[in-house]
């Protein structure tokens, strides 16, 4: 074979390599195409096309459901259950009004004593951000024999319901041992506003517990005592707060922001001067906030 020859052989196969390799690719694009591909983007319009009926076609369970579940459920349904109604009775257009709904919930909370704990507190909570002033007596009765670690939440509960007759009760919890009930008592005994419990109040202010000494002075300010004003004025103090560790920001947040409130009632003159302080200075737009309407508030 020549050199001619031979150059065209070359040329020849290296045309025929070339087209079979074009040949190759197509395919194994169409191949990848047809059996990765299209069966994925299939099954991601399926994923989606049964999660767009589910969605369309969940109806909302009722508080009925929820306090069903409480009776029925496995224990984490029932607590679960518990917990959704708790949320979902604190706003006031869902609270059934009916005989049935006040029926059902104090049975189940009578026969929640030696439940999971958190059966029984979220059903107290439950009880509380009804408003209900009926389920006053229901929760004083299960005060009496309840266990420590529920006591809080049923205490809470009280005082979310603001009857004035569940002061005498809650003030038995305002020495207790543990510092945490102690805690809400106070707080409690602010909401239910007694006149009967403003020297149990005042004697708080000493609390070996910083928590107890705060609601103490936030619940006499809310009853109109400036009693615990050097308190609430170092509750709007953040260099203060410092000092507990145990606090998060939006803890202390949450505490300024109570302390704000209950200067506005006060309307303690070196309060508000340091309010007018936090509504400029202060770091967070929720507390400046808080301090700017407080100050509105007293100027009408």
């Amino acid at each position: 074979m020549n050199s001619v020859e031979k150059n065209d052989a070359e040329v020849s196969g290296s045309q025929t390599n070339s087209e079979r390799h074009n040949e190759e690719k197509p395919f194994l694009k169409v191949f990848v195409h047809s059996f990765f591909i299209i069966p994925f983007l299939i099954a991601v319009f399926c994923v989606l096309l049964f999660t767009g009926i589910h969605l369309l076609t969940q109806e909302k369970k009722s508080v009925y459901d929820y306090l069903e579940d409480v009776k029925t459920g496995g224990l984490t349904k029932r607590w679960q259950g518990a917990f959704e109604l708790s949320k979902i009775v604190a706003n006031p257009r869902h609270v059934p009004k009916e005989e049935r709904f006040i029926n059902e919930l104090t049975k189940i909370f009578e026969q929640s004593r030696h439940d999971d704990n958190r059966v029984r507190q979220y059903l107290a909570l439950a009880m509380g951000r009804t408003g209900n002033p009926v389920f006053t007596d229901i929760i004083i009765k299960g005060l009496s024999d309840e266990k420590e670690e529920s006591v809080a939440a049923l205490i809470y509960a009280l005082g979310m319901l603001k009857d004035g007759k569940a002061a005498e009760s809650v003030t038995a919890y305002a020495d207790h041992p543990n510092a945490r009930i102690r805690s809400v008592a106070v707080v409690a005994l602010g909401a239910l506003g007694s006149p009967d419990s403003i020297q149990i109040l005042k004697n708080k202010l000493g609390d070996s517990e910083p928590n107890v000494q705060w609601g103490a002075a936030i619940s006499l300010a809310q009853m109109g005592d400036p009693s615990g004003k050097e308190i609430i004025r170092q509750l709007m103090d953040r260099r203060y707060l410092t000092r507990f560790p145990e606090i998060d920001a939006n803890e202390t947040n949450h505490l300024m922001m109570a302390a704000i409130e209950a200067s506005s009632i006060l309307k303690d003159e070196n309060l508000m001067d340091q309010i007018k302080n936090l509504s400029v200075t202060d770091q967070n737009m929720k507390v400046r906030s808080a301090a700017l309407e407080c100050l509105n508030n007293g100027d009408e």
